[in-house]
């Protein structure tokens, strides 16, 4: 009698537990926001976390690939949520550049604390952002991007890498850490007016940190917008590091204050003080005119350039390692513009259109931001018909757009005659957007362009990039997403440096 009055006590109770489960579901389901882009059954409270899980831990696949395949089954705009954040991911260039060219679209993160201190408070209103971004431009204007003056500096670093080369008489190398010494110092000269050599410890030590919050930022710098409510490791090391890079840059910055000369500004410190000693005084944090917004703004300059840049480098010496004819015919095209007497120069691109074709295939094919950064709805709108809430995360997946096979026949292929039109013609396309897409898109974009051309024309102008007889076999696979970095980067490698005849 006692176990019959416990069992029925036990079946009522697992009872109302079901109602209950019951209700809070249904009261979850009536509060989820209507008229929201398709996209996979979201469970309550933690949404897509299970799969997310299941897929970048167990599967082990990359966060780039997941977004892609439940693209192809959901549409070119589909959404999910983790634990309450809506996340509208977009896979098609026209939808890509029409968010990316919507303000209301445009916003960033939640105004935690790791993303002011990396980014600073002007990065959060797109209002401020495009305010900072005019400045930004007429830096690269001023001070002559796409002009001698910025050539020398590039070149300068090529001949160190060279230098470097040299002294290893053949014996095969991994390039990375030249390839970010040099690009380190060309955003250095800019930006601080100095130069380093490539053994100061210092230096070095400045660019390991850098390449660290790289790959502590996670796809689509995911610790940046990530709400206050999501707690991590990863962020606390970042902010630590951030301390000491801007040690770094408070020290210059009040050696350029010892210094300073309105009249004739040497570098982007001494245009940023120019710009606050001339601007009216106002009391609006958000203004890139305040000085927490310019050391932020000092670090971006120096973080965003040098990490994308030698790693798009890195794989520009494994895809020639791979294919050597491409290679061979580069160099052929190198050596009928500019033969051996002469370096190439930004001026040699015109007659160069495989080499450029080359280049353009390369960042098509590796996709180095496969979801570039992630922005925030300032308030709710539509797009597409599809409503978006305030507060929604927007992904913009680059990968699938620059793997689209109508845009680009065979995506998977790697094919640089695909940029080359019948009269012989270097032709881009849009759809190949390494840079973003829009009114974000990055504005160190003909900076990096240039650094690419010149450092790739002068390694395959005096050097044969060459696989090593004992390194393993050529593999395309790299690290993103599940595995952190904000980057899509090769797994380590090893490449013979052979001086060319």
């Amino acid at each position: 009698m006692m176990f019959d009055y416990y069992q029925d006590g036990l079946v009522n109770l697992k009872s109302v537990l079901v109602l209950v489960l019951v209700f809070l579901s249904v009261v979850w389901w009536m509060q989820q926001p209507r008229n929201l882009p398709p996209g996979p059954w979201r469970l309550p409270i933690v949404g897509f976390i299970p799969q997310l899980m299941w897929s970048m831990f167990y599967k082990q696949e990359e966060l780039h690939l997941l977004a892609t395949r439940l693209g192809q089954k959901y549409g070119k705009i589909y959404s999910f949520d983790v634990f309450g954040l809506v996340f509208v991911v977009i896979n098609d260039y026209s939808i890509m550049k029409e968010a990316n060219n919507d303000p209301i679209l445009s916003d960033k993160g939640h105004n935690n604390e790791l993303e002011n201190r990396l980014l600073g408070s002007c990065y959060h209103s797109y209002k401020h952002m495009a305010e900072y971004r005019k400045f930004d431009r007429k830096f690269y204007r001023e001070f002559g991007i796409g002009k001698r003056s910025f050539e020398d500096k590039i070149v300068a670093e090529c001949k160190s890498i060279s230098q470097q080369l040299d002294d290893l008489k053949g014996i095969p190398c991994n390039p990375h850490h030249l390839f970010v010494n040099g690009t380190c110092n060309v955003l250095f000269s800019i930006v601080f007016g100095v130069r380093h050599d490539y053994d100061d410890e210092h230096f070095r030590h400045l660019t390991d940190l850098n390449s660290r919050i790289v790959y502590l930022l996670g796809a689509g710098f995911w610790c940046l917008i990530r709400p206050k409510y999501y707690p991590n490791k990863e962020s606390k090391e970042m902010l630590e590091i951030a301390q000491d890079i801007y040690d770094f840059i408070d020290t210059h910055i009040e050696k350029h204050r010892h210094d300073f000369d309105a009249k004739t500004p040497k570098d982007f410190i001494d245009l940023y003080l120019k710009a606050i000693e001339e601007a009216p005084k106002l009391d609006d944090p958000f203004s890139y005119l305040q000085e927490d917004n310019m050391r932020a703004a000092l670090y971006l300059m120096f973080f965003g350039g040098a990490d994308t840049t030698s790693t798009t480098l890195d794989w520009c010496c494994l895809y020639m390692m791979a294919y050597p004819d491409i290679q061979m015919k580069i160099q052929e095209e190198i050596n009928s513009v500019v033969g051996c007497n002469r370096l190439p120069q930004l001026s040699d691109q015109a007659q160069m259109p495989f080499t450029r074709a080359a280049l353009l295939e390369v960042q098509r094919h590796v996709a180095l931001l496969p979801l570039s950064t992630f922005h925030t709805a300032s308030a709710e709108t539509t797009l597409r018909g599809y409503r978006i809430p305030k507060g929604a995360t927007i992904v913009s997946n680059i990968y699938a757009v620059m793997r689209d096979p109508v845009a680009f026949p065979e995506p998977d292929r790697f094919n640089p005659e695909r940029f080359i039109n019948e009269a012989g013609e270097y032709l881009a396309k849009e759809e190949v957007c390494p840079f973003g897409v829009g009114r974000r898109i990055c504005t160190g974009k003909q900076l990096a362009k240039m650094e690419l051309f010149i450092f790739f024309t002068h390694l395959l102008h005096r050097y044969s990039l060459v696989k090593p007889d004992d390194a393993p076999p050529i593999t395309f696979e790299g690290t993103y997403g599940a595995k952190l970095g904000a980057t899509f980067t090769p797994k380590p490698c090893t490449v013979k440096f052979v001086v060319r005849e």
